[in-house]
């Protein structure tokens, strides 16, 4: 994904979860989170593992997008059968003009990890009754 800054003062990235609230209560688990070199414009926004860092406090100018790879896990618990896990956003730690903020953002796109026999797969052992 990527973080647009469509404001006129810079906005420093400070984090990036999928969930809101203590770390150890996310249902998902961000497992990598790298950032490329915020880009000017859209068409110049392009993301390559190679060349990325691990994100830490990073500005982003007014105008300028910032790259973003987060590889995320998903826990292997039980789930009622046809339920799932979905996100469509990300929260996201932020400062403007040295005030901290947080904010979802969306993605772009949804994504659904469907439970048809009541549970999500994450393991290769079978589940009693599965």
């Amino acid at each position: 994904m990527s973080i647009r800054n469509p404001g006129p003062w810079p906005v420093t990235i400070t984090g990036v979860a999928v969930d809101d609230g203590p770390a150890d209560r996310h249902v998902f688990k961000v497992a990598r989170l790298a950032a490329g070199s915020p880009a000017g414009e859209p068409a110049a926004l392009v993301f390559d593992p190679a060349t990325a860092s691990p994100l830490r406090s990073t500005e982003v100018g007014p105008g300028r997008e910032l790259p973003v790879f987060v590889t995320i896990t998903i826990p292997d618990v039980e789930q009622a059968p046809g339920g799932g896990l979905v996100f469509d956003d990300l929260a996201i730690g932020y400062e403007v003009l040295g005030l901290p903020r947080h904010q979802r953002v969306p993605m772009g796109f949804r994504l659904f990890v469907h439970s048809p026999r009541g549970y999500v797969p994450g393991e290769d052992r079978e589940r009693p009754g599965n």
